[in-house]
């Protein structure tokens, strides 16, 4: 298990989870020029994933700011409007992992750009992301990963209020994926089913 900063720690999940949302485009981390990429990868739809800067002078408070540019090439006889179409796809894509599928540190989109049609049969999409707050004194490990909030649908806390307290060996059996209340409860118990958002 590597140590990694909190911001590579926040990127590479980023882009483990994209890749897992869509497995047909192609997720990495290194920025090409369209030269320079595959034909077959440039049909399917390349999502970089690249640092665009931080902010927050509090270690406590800090903001990731990341781009994910998407890059993409149709046939000869494709419209300017086919492009715009394929890059608001991608654009779309983005928007609908970060509005409806994770947890972490908070993340919003700030901006999007697209190419305007002007480089057909090229087409490309810029998605501009602040991340955060989240607290940068250590660093995180690779077991704490941003995941699917398909993971967190239901919240379910079991409280303990009376004297005296139990101890932590009972409340991680409370909190088992099947609770254990064979040696003790919570004085009281709380679930709620949370609702999927749409886009």
């Amino acid at each position: 298990m590597n140590p990694q900063t909190p911001e590579s720690k926040i990127l590479s999940s980023f882009k483990a989870v994209l890749a897992a949302a869509y497995p047909l485009r192609i997720v990495t981390r290194s920025l090409k020029d369209f030269a320079e990429r595959l034909p077959a990868e440039l049909k399917a739809g390349v999502f970089t994933i690249v640092t665009v800067g931080q902010s927050g002078a509090d270690v406590f408070d800090q903001t990731l700011i990341f781009k994910v540019v998407g890059q993409l090439q149709l046939n000869r006889n494709a419209t300017g409007e086919d492009i715009e179409e394929a890059e608001l796809i991608m654009a779309r894509e983005i928007k609908t992992l970060i509005q409806r599928q994770l947890y972490g540190p908070l993340m919003r989109i700030t901006d999007t750009d697209h190419s305007a049609q002007i480089e057909a049969p090229y087409g490309w999409v810029s998605v501009k992301v602040e991340c955060g707050p989240y607290d940068a004194t250590e660093p995180l490990t690779t077991d704490e990963n941003i995941g699917h909030l398909t993971d967190f649908l239901t919240f379910q806390a079991g409280i303990d209020l009376a004297q005296p307290h139990q101890s932590a060996a009972e409340h991680s059996k409370w909190v088992a994926d099947i609770p254990d209340y064979t040696t003790s409860q919570p004085d009281a118990q709380m679930r709620v089913e949370i609702p999927r958002s749409t886009p």
